[in-house]
């Protein structure tokens, strides 16, 4: 999935002059969610070249910066659950049960108290594909790998915390819900082998729950999410 292709980062002042309203940089993610700490030479450059940034913004994809602490605490979903409970919807937290379990919620699985995101930039798209929407988990796969379309860096699906990163912080600093009437299914598992999705980001809050590899849905899609080829 990779070519060759200048991987020369840029700055974080012309990444904004590219992507305008679809950054979140060290400043919007400071508002969402306090105190980072230090983030050393991770937030100094944007490590993607100007030419990548332009056809993301062409993609309606979003730049984001990722932490994996805040406030001295790691940054899991539960830590989310916790300081944005308006961000969730609370009939999807325990015990709402689903295709694999009569009898669970995201609060109860136990990678929601320790899937953190790693510091990193990362490019991912602000919709779902539509070509993954009604596909199983193989075949979303299969279709993404076509949407690489030889980008530089890693393209891969987000994980479950990353996603709920994403959304929340750019609903706190834009004031938009993204994926209202859509669900990123992630590549985070649970204990029964299930994966997560999260979306229908709608007033009510986010929905999170877990399909096995074998279901497809109109409303189930994949964001692609590109990682720089150097981090």
């Amino acid at each position: 999935m990779l070519r060759a292709m200048s991987t020369q980062g840029v700055t974080l002042a012309s990444a904004r002059e590219i992507l305008g309203r679809d950054v979140l940089g060290p400043e919007e993610i400071g508002s969402a969610f306090g105190p980072v700490g230090d983030l050393g030479p991770t937030a100094a450059t944007v490590p993607f070249a100007a030419e990548e940034l332009r056809r993301a913004k062409s993609n309606g994809e979003l730049l984001v910066l990722r932490v994996p602490m805040s406030r001295g605490e790691p940054l899991t979903l539960q830590w989310l659950i916790r300081r944005f409970p308006g961000a969730f919807n609370p009939a999807f937290l325990r015990k709402v049960g689903y295709q694999l379990k009569d009898e669970w919620g995201i609060e109860l699985e136990p990678l929601a108290a320790t899937e953190t995101c790693r510091s990193s930039w990362a490019l991912v798209r602000k919709a779902v594909v539509d070509e993954t929407r009604n596909l199983d988990y193989v075949a979303q796969d299969k279709t993404l790998a076509k949407y690489a379309n030889g980008r530089a860096g890693r393209l891969r699906r987000r994980t479950a915390i990353e996603a709920a990163f994403d959304l929340i912080a750019f609903q706190h600093v834009r004031g938009e819900r993204l994926l209202a009437n859509a669900w990123d299914w992630s590549q985070s598992r649970t204990e029964d082998g299930g994966y997560l999705n999260i979306g229908h980001f709608d007033e009510k809050g986010l929905q999170v729950f877990s399909y096995s590899q074998a279901v497809r849905h109109g409303q189930l899609g994949v964001c692609p999410n590109f990682d720089p080829v150097n981090q």
